[in-house]
């Protein structure tokens, strides 16, 4: 697993999370590009073992991984390439994907490198194992389409390796893993998306990241901005960080990169993720029900509450996103009473049952006192705006134009050779 604070000197293995014990999957099936590539290795057994097979089965039973086609029971196994000359991969359905986000699903993806499942708490994890140049080839093609500019490729591919070498958050370290596969921490969902122009601009620029301060940056990036980004320190607890502050998003003659003018509507569904919705990113609105938010309040707050009254932003950060919302409401009594949500990301959750596109919004109640939000920009807006890169690269720009604009104080370095 990578080590906190220290920059590598050779390019890195390192493990992410593919299913959780959260998901609480209690089935999977795999299969392979070549069954003659790949050795399974159980945990008690130093020789491998492997019959001929297409695909393969593992059920939790009484504790235990079952593989019912070539009689397994253990409590973990490894499925390894046995070569090294070639790329043979693995298929694996019903792979989560948005776990807790409005566009949650289920893929079947494919991986390079090492498979390994274990029990955790009585649930499955599966793991994958493998160099990180690898799985940066799949990261900017799963994060957004194969179809973008190779500048935004190459430009996501450096966020995405700086983001995850300055290993700042581990939110996952307690299971034995460096990130998840995930939004939560990056989307990684294989290899299948990658193009030969992917996977170029992953090569050429192996090994580079941006760093402040002699250190690699916690490069954080979203979907949308919608026009300006924002805070760190608005957004997460902690100071502020130089890199990270907001950016107005704009060209030379004041049109934001990430808008319909530069990056039109109908273009969108080309470039963004295979699991995104094909919506609207830079502005949208949205109609918050009474009865969903009181739902909300009491399943999230532990609040009852019989009518909202109000919705009322606190704290506005500077891309308009809301920061601290104060929740006025009636009790069983009739009493006025309030509550303040302290986060954008709890804002998004409360507000809406299948979470909220930003908290970037304006409020307007209705005669039937549901409110309408009008909002703008798709994720919290901090770093890199990932649609307002695409529409810098499809006006021309450089990705090292794009790191720059989005971190202005970082500096470009390659830190290991392929």
């Amino acid at each position: 697993m990578l080590t906190p604070e220290l920059i590598p000197k050779k390019e890195p293995m390192i493990r992410v999370g593919l299913i959780l014990p959260e998901d609480n999957i209690k089935s999977i099936q795999f299969s392979f590009s070549d069954f003659q590539c790949f050795e399974i290795v159980p945990e008690d057994r130093h020789l491998p073992s492997f019959k001929n097979t297409a695909s393969l089965n593992v059920n939790i039973v009484e504790g235990k991984l079952v593989i019912p086609e070539i009689d397994f029971c253990d409590a973990s196994l490894k499925i390894i390439p046995s070569t090294s000359t070639e790329y043979p991969f693995i298929t694996v359905d019903g792979i989560p994907a948005g776990r807790g986000f409005h566009w949650e699903k289920k893929i079947s993806a494919s991986y390079w490198g090492i498979l390994e499942l274990t029990i955790f708490d009585g649930q499955m994890m599966a793991v994958n194992e493998l160099p990180l140049e690898q799985y940066l080839k799949c990261v900017s093609t799963s994060e957004m389409s194969a179809k973008c500019p190779p500048e935004f490729l190459k430009a996501q591919t450096i966020v995405a390796r700086s983001w995850l070498l300055a290993n700042i958050e581990q939110k996952h370290r307690n299971l034995g893993v460096d990130i998840c596969n995930d939004d939560c921490c990056q989307r990684y969902q294989g290899m299948a998306h990658c193009t030969d122009a992917s996977i170029k601009s992953a090569d050429v620029t192996s090994g580079q990241v941006i760093m402040f301060d002699e250190k690699i940056c916690d490069a954080r990036y979203s979907k949308s901005c919608g026009g300006i980004t924002e805070n760190f320190d608005n957004v997460w607890e902690g100071k502020s960080i130089p890199y990270l502050v907001s950016v107005v998003d704009n060209d030379a003659k004041g049109t934001a990169f990430c808008s319909p003018e530069i990056v039109l509507e109908g273009s969108l569904k080309n470039y963004i993720g295979n699991v995104d919705e094909k919506g609207q990113y830079f502005r949208w609105e949205f109609e918050a029900t009474q009865g969903e938010l009181i739902q909300s309040l009491k399943n999230k707050q532990n609040v009852t509450a019989t009518e909202i009254v109000q919705l009322i932003p606190e704290i506005i950060g500077y891309s308009g996103r809301i920061i601290v919302l104060r929740i006025e409401y009636k009790d069983f009594q009739n009493n006025l009473q309030s509550i303040e949500i302290h986060s954008e990301y709890e804002i998004r959750d409360i507000i809406s049952p299948s979470f909220l596109f930003s908290s970037a919004f304006t409020i307007q109640k209705n005669e039937k006192g549901n409110f309408i939000l009008h909002g703008k920009g798709w994720g919290h807006g901090v770093g890199l705006c990932q649609i307002g890169a695409l529409g810098m690269a499809i006006s021309g720009k450089s990705s090292e134009e794009i790191l720059d604009h989005y971190y202005s104080v970082s500096k470009l370095q390659r830190i290991y050779s392929s």
